[in-house]
């Protein structure tokens, strides 16, 4: 399994047992959280992220030690977090020493390594292939959840000033995306991106929610058959992001919306998803609902679009 090879930042070593860098909203974080309780692994205790002491380095068997990275207070655009993520995102994992940076490399690293649900089927080839090709497109659509999401979600509560932006470029500079996401910030704090840019991505999301609508109407429970995979995995973030968005679900995709039910409705998904997540996931639904009676929001958009 992939992991970084190497780490540059002498804290990775140190750790024993299973430690977690991640933000409570960002998606990517979630689905790891998601997958950790999923193999039984519990919430422990809270440490700073860039505590080293030997104490806050050693985690309790069969918990996972939570070591916040507020992108609020831009604790990933910092060189001590650029040294362990050198994408300066969440999430992070090590579990023993080893570094892994990659969220659904991460979720597949979990499934090798501990019990619990089988998240990657590789029993059967063919449901092996189909959980495949949904967990990649949902992997290629990633950006899209970012373009409408920062549009018609977090608007100016995510745009960086210009002092921000020059320390991104520094701290990118060794990272293989690093110009992709330095661009895409630069053109959305000059408010530069053209309009046909985030509708464009937001028609590729509501493309691949009417195929998974399509597929769910066979009676299946979730989106490769009747077990949970890590493509629900990675498709019930995305659709947890946007329902803070107030994208339209309901309206649009019934039996998608059953089937987010049975995903989010697992203690997995509540322990390691929403857990402390529920007051900043409330207040985004309630703030997307005004923007939708003033009529800016993105539930107006995808009506329009969709039907």
């Amino acid at each position: 399994m992939a992991r970084v090879e190497n780490p540059k930042s002498p804290i990775v070593a140190k750790m024993k047992g299973v430690h977690l860098f991640h933000y409570e909203g960002a998606p990517c974080a979630q689905r790891v959280r998601f997958a950790l309780h999923e193999k039984g692994l519990m919430r422990g205790r809270e440490e700073r992220f860039d505590d080293d002491s030997i104490a806050s380095c050693q985690a309790q068997e069969g918990a996972w030690v939570s070591r916040h990275v507020s992108l609020v207070k831009k604790d990933h655009m910092t060189k001590e977090y650029s040294l362990i993520q050198p994408n300066l995102v969440v999430p992070a994992l090590v579990h023993d020493g080893q570094l892994h940076i990659e969220s659904m490399e991460i979720i597949e690293y979990l499934d090798e390594a501990f019990g619990g649900t089988s998240l990657v089927p590789n029993q059967d080839t063919e449901l092996l292939a189909d959980a495949q090709a949904l967990t990649d497109l949902g992997k290629t659509l990633h950006r899209s959840i970012r373009f409408v999401t920062f549009r018609w979600g977090l608007r100016g509560l995510a745009r960086l000033s210009s002092k921000e932006e020059n320390n991104l470029r520094e701290l990118l500079k060794d990272s293989a995306d690093g110009e992709l996401l330095a661009n895409f910030y630069e053109g959305y704090d000059t408010k530069t991106i053209p309009d046909s840019v985030y509708t464009d991505h937001l028609d590729k999301l509501n493309a691949a929610f009417a195929s998974h609508e399509k597929r769910l109407q066979d009676g299946r429970k979730f989106l490769s058959g009747d077990d949970l995979t890590m493509a629900d995995i990675i498709w019930a973030m995305k659709t947890l992001r946007l329902t803070e968005c107030d994208y339209p679900f309901e309206q649009c995709y019934p039996a998608y919306v059953a089937w987010f039910k049975r995903v989010s409705t697992r203690p997995s998904f509540q322990e390691g998803v929403i857990g402390k997540h529920k007051f900043m996931s409330t207040a985004f639904r309630a703030k997307a609902s005004v923007e939708n009676l003033l009529g800016i929001g993105l539930k107006r958009e995808v009506l329009k679009r969709v039907a």
